[in-house]
């Protein structure tokens, strides 16, 4: 099964790499993500991202995301949060700011293998978006599948792992106000990280970002480091 995972991934690489008509830059993500089990059916999420603009110029984006999730068993969890997104954009001297607000519904699923870990995520987007000086709400299907393996086999939970992702946006609903396609972006992301207990994980790697847009289509190669806490 991993076989099809990491062939799969390379299908979306290859199918993000078209350079026609495209604005390619590099950028760079930092996050945080937080969880933390409230009791044996209820859990709160949390994660924080900083984006910088082309080349590490600036601070382009800013991502808070908290939420609440039903452990409906250990392979599966339901949630229900909300995402605050906010871009800004350099205009000559000055500095433009918009802000997105995001009610979301997830589906989580975990396959466990012999050594590697599947996870599935499945999340409904209702976004309310600001464009033209006016208000926009759309609608966004996202699909994220995760593999993730350690190099040292064994019942050890610390040691260094490597993790193959990818994740595709899918537009639900007024995609006429978003890019006018169905196709919204992909994630290609290729990681290599180090878990230092049960509570603690770092993690660094590529992410290929490809994402539609009306005017022209971007294509973004991102160094993504990542520190995942659990509690």
């Amino acid at each position: 099964m991993s076989k099809v995972y990491i062939g799969l991934l390379w299908l979306f690489v290859g199918l993000s790499a078209e350079v026609h008509g495209q604005k390619v830059e590099q950028t760079g993500w930092l996050m945080l993500s937080y969880q933390q089990k409230l009791s044996r059916h209820w859990q709160l999420s949390a994660d924080v991202q900083l984006r910088s603009a082309n080349q590490l110029e600036f601070l382009e984006n800013i991502l808070a995301r908290p939420g609440i999730g039903y452990i409906i068993s250990e392979k599966q969890t339901a949630t229900l949060g909300y995402t605050y997104f906010v871009t800004r954009e350099k205009q000559n001297d000055e500095t433009a700011i918009t802000t997105e607000h995001r009610i979301f519904e997830q589906f989580a699923y975990k396959q466990t293998g012999e050594r590697a870990t599947f996870n599935h995520r499945l999340r409904l987007e209702q976004r309310f978006l600001e464009k033209d000086n006016s208000g926009i709400f759309a609608q966004r299907l996202r699909y994220m599948f995760r593999l993730k393996v350690p190099f040292k086999s064994g019942n050890s939970k610390k040691g260094i792992f490597y993790a193959l992702q990818n994740e595709t946006f899918l537009n639900a609903q007024n995609r006429d106000k978003i890019n006018g396609n169905y196709f919204d972006q992909n994630r290609a992301y290729l990681g290599l990280g180090f878990t230092f207990s049960d509570q603690y994980e770092l993690e660094a790697g590529y992410l290929l970002l490809y994402q539609i847009k009306e005017e022209i289509n971007s294509r973004k190669h991102i160094f993504q480091l990542t520190l995942n806490t659990s509690l």
